[in-house]
Parts: C-alpha cells; structure tokens; sequence
C-alpha cells in the first residue's frame, strides 16, 4: 500500500481544493449526524462511486479490509458486553466478569450501524488521502498561520514517506535474504533491527535536506510568493451546489427525525416515505461521478466546465 499522492487523469483530481475539502466535509459530518443505517448506507454509496471513479478502487480495498476486521470486533464486543434489546438470538451461562451471557438482535443491529458509518468515515480519509493534494490544501490556509499549517503538512507527510521507505528498504533486505516472514518472533524482530535503524536515518537525512531546501528558498525572510493558482471553473460551482443541497436535505431530515433510528429497546420499522431524503442525499453526493463521465465521454462538456 502506497499512501502517496498521485495524480490521475479524471475530473476529481482537477477540482478546486477547496471542493474536495467541502465534499469530504459534508459527508463527514453527514455521517455524524446520521444514525439510520439507510441513510448511512446512502453515504457509503456516494462516497464509493467517487472512490470508484478516481481510479483508487484498489487503494480503497486495503482500507477495506481494514474497516471490516474493526466491525467484527464492533459486533463481538457489543454482542457480548450490551445486553439490551428485548429479541434475544442466544442466552448462555454466568460467567465471573462478563454476568449471563445474552446476545440480542439489537445489540448486533447496533453494532451493524455503527460500522456503516466506520465505512463511511474511513472512505473519505482514503478519499482525502489519494484523492486532494497536501500541498494545495496548505497553500489554502498557510494564510492563516503559515508556520503552524507547515508542522501539520509535514507531520502528515511523515508516515506515507516512512512506509515507502519502509519498503524500500525491506525489499533491498530481501534481496540479501533476509527473511522478514519466516523463523521465530525474536529472530523476525532481530532481522526488524537494521531495517529500523536505516529507516531512522533515512527520515534524519530528509529532515536536513528540507531545512536546507526551505533556507535556500528563503523561507520566513520576507512576503510569500506563489508560483501557480488554482482556479475556479464551473464544474466546482456546479458540485458546491449539489453539496449545498446535500447538506441542506440531511439537516432537514434529521431535524425531522428521518435520518434517525431506534436500535433499542426493540428494533424500529422502516417507514418508506421518511427515506425518500436519503435518495436526494446520495444523488446530490454523486453528482461528481456523473460529471467526470460525462467529463470523458464529451470533449465539449469537458471545455465547458
């Protein structure tokens, strides 16, 4: 897994920075705000798609696995310690710490929900990792404290250059075989000694190449420059609009109490027209992935927007 910035040719990677931020932003949010799984499943949808179209859908697998490993211990732990809801699946024996064991149909629906939204959450990180580019995000608010933006950039920098050093480094290991898989833990952790120690190293020497690199540029010693700017065009306008509409329709649905659900003490029935929102919400969220393929079908509509 490569957590690197790369830039692709589609319409997600030529949108204004500030777009990309706004769409991580509202589903962000929208994911907190939400509690009905329908709802939430929508968010997963959307997001999805614009993983999809970017082309980082093999990227996206590894957070996957990841997130999916997470929910069944969600599931396990909120099975076992929450004992409320009145459907009870499986009652076993008093056990010392843990009471009577009593597994019920709402604690696992529970648990079924709140790793919905862990997908949701985790999808847009993996968004805004492969997908907005970390120099241009703090070119936006370097404005606003330049040198503290500065420390946030760098420090979110570190672990992808690590990991790719990482490899680097154990692939070269390996080619002198060394042997990272195999033996016991103590010879694995032994054979890990040379690895962590160059990768220290590697980080120290980029650490002086930076602060050369920053000193000869002149950094802090007057005015900042820029040497490009990233423009609005319509195709951000037009995705700011649906994602307005989004946020403004999951607001509203949630002050109504759609967006809402009762996993105790007995699961809630879904009403079909306080879903019709959610449709609504994850249209408004797709509107990026209908742009960019129109974007690649028609040369005109991509010199319009």
């Amino acid at each position: 897994m490569m957590l690197v910035y790369r830039e692709k040719d589609n319409l997600i990677y030529k949108l204004h920075p500030i777009t990309m931020i706004s769409f991580i932003f509202v589903v962000f949010i929208l994911s907190l705000v939400f509690s009905h799984p329908v709802y939430l499943l929508g968010l997963f949808f959307a997001v999805a798609g614009v993983i999809i179209t970017s082309g980082n859908f093999s990227e996206w697998k590894i957070y996957l696995k990841f997130t999916v490993v997470m929910i069944i211990v969600i599931l396990i732990v909120n099975a076992i310690f929450v004992h409320a809801g009145s459907t009870v699946l499986i009652s076993g024996p008093r056990l010392p710490v843990l009471g009577k064991v009593q597994i019920t149909m709402e604690a696992l629906a529970f648990g079924i929900g709140m790793g919905i939204r862990l997908l949701v959450i985790t999808s847009i990180f993996c968004l805004y990792t492969y997908a907005v580019h970390p120099d241009k995000v703090m070119k936006i608010f370097s404005r606003w404290g330049n040198k503290s933006i500065l420390i946030i950039t760098l420090a979110t920098r570190l672990f992808p250059l690590m990991v790719r050093d990482y490899q680097r480094i154990t692939e070269v290991q390996r080619c002198r075989g060394v042997k990272f898989d195999t033996g016991k833990w103590w010879n694995r952790a032994k054979n890990l000694l040379p690895v962590i120690s160059v990768l220290l190293l590697s980080c120290l020497e980029r650490s002086f190449q930076l602060a050369e690199s920053m000193y000869a540029r002149g950094y802090g010693s007057g005015n900042r420059s820029c040497y490009s700017r990233d423009l609005w065009r319509p195709r951000d306008y037009i995705i700011l609009f649906t994602l307005f509409i989004s946020m403004g329709t999951g607001i509203w649905a949630a002050l109504k109490g759609w967006a809402s659900y009762g996993y105790y003490p007995k699961l809630e029935r879904f009403n079909l027209k306080e879903l019709y929102m959610v449709v609504v919400v994850m249209i408004s969220l797709m509107f990026p992935v209908i742009l960019n393929w129109g974007w690649k079908r028609w040369p005109i509509l991509r010199s319009k927007i």
